[in-house]
Formats: structure tokens, C-alpha cells, sequence
């Protein structure tokens, strides 16, 4: 009997479930957005806050920085989420988007409030305007003269009709 269970089991294991947010969490970390089912988006949203306000603190110790390179796995990550701490507004929010189809699993977005993301640099190449192909008189031809094909016998039976180059061998239960 589970009475008073104080966290979401979320049908795993303990060091399953603790992968499972860790990873979460980096990923919320690096994009600002992450889209998952509801229960893992309300113990994620636990998590992150809490995380948060650890690195709010004005006095951060070396046990802590290790703390927080263990859970967000890069200390350029590091860098960016105390930075994000700092900010006076900062929090987590779950917003509910749907169901997921296939299993009907009730899907929700999670959202770092005042996150800012990073924008891959496009290169500043110019593209040329691509000229006008034109189509060769060999290539594909409109099909003007349908009537004009000849029906051809092919084996088993049953006729189709070509151009006078390559003929379609059609092969039925029959012709076999």
C-alpha cells in the first residue's frame, strides 16, 4: 500500500527515475523548452525549482559548483543556468498541450519563464538565384497522342499498351 508516499514513483526504478529527471533537467537547461507527459513534467518542475534556488543563493561553495556540474553535466551549462538563477525573474512553468497520440498520454511543455535561448548562427552566405532549367526535348513528353499507341500482345493474356521501344511483360496467377 503506497499512504503518504512522498515522491512520484513514475513506474521506475530509483536510479532509473534519477537519470530520467537528471536528463530532463539538462535538456530544459540547454533549450528552455521541453515536451514531455504531465506527471514527469510536475516531478521535473519540482526539480528544477528547487535546483534553482540553490543557485540563487548569493554565496555559491565549490561543493555546491560540483553539485550543479553533476546534474547539468558541462560547466558552460553551469555558467548559463547560475546566470539564469541570478535573474530576479526566474521559475519553471508547465503549460498542458494535448494528448499524445497513440496512447492518449496527457502531454505538457515545460518552460524556464525569462529563459533566453542561444540562436545557431546561419552563415552569411549569399545564395545566387538558381537560373531557369530548361527541359530538353529528349526528356519526359505529354502524353498528347494516347490513341496513337499501339496495343501490344503480352504473355498470359492480357494487352497494355507502350511506345514502340519497351514493352511490360505482365504476369498473372495464370501466366505463372
Amino acid at each position: 500500500m503506497y499512504k503518504r508516499v512522498a515522491i512520484k514513483k513514475l513506474g521506475r526504478k530509483r536510479s532509473h527515475r534519477l537519470s530520467l529527471i537528471q536528463n530532463q533537467i539538462r535538456t530544459l537547461f540547454t533549450n528552455g523548452v521541453l515536451n514531455t507527459t504531465t506527471q514527469k513534467a510536475k516531478v521535473i518542475k519540482g526539480a528544477a525549482q528547487s535546483l534553482l534556488s540553490e543557485m540563487s543563493k548569493k554565496d555559491i561553495t565549490l561543493e555546491d559548483t560540483r553539485k550543479f556540474h553533476r546534474i547539468l553535466g558541462s560547466k558552460k551549462l553551469v555558467e548559463k543556468a547560475t546566470k539564469y538563477a541570478k535573474n530576479e525573474d526566474h521559475g519553471v512553468r508547465v503549460r498542458k498541450t494535448g494528448f499524445r497520440a497513440g496512447d492518449n498520454a496527457e502531454q505538457s511543455r515545460l518552460e524556464l519563464i525569462g529563459f533566453e535561448r542561444s540562436k545557431k548562427k546561419v552563415g552569411s552566405k549569399e545564395k545566387e538565384p538558381k537560373e531557369d532549367i530548361k527541359k530538353s526535348e529528349i526528356g519526359r513528353k505529354a502524353n498528347k497522342n494516347i490513341d496513337e499507341r499501339k496495343i501490344k500482345k503480352i504473355a498470359g493474356g492480357k494487352s497494355t499498351k507502350s511506345e514502340g521501344k519497351a514493352t511490360q511483360i505482365v504476369r498473372t496467377r495464370a501466366g505463372l
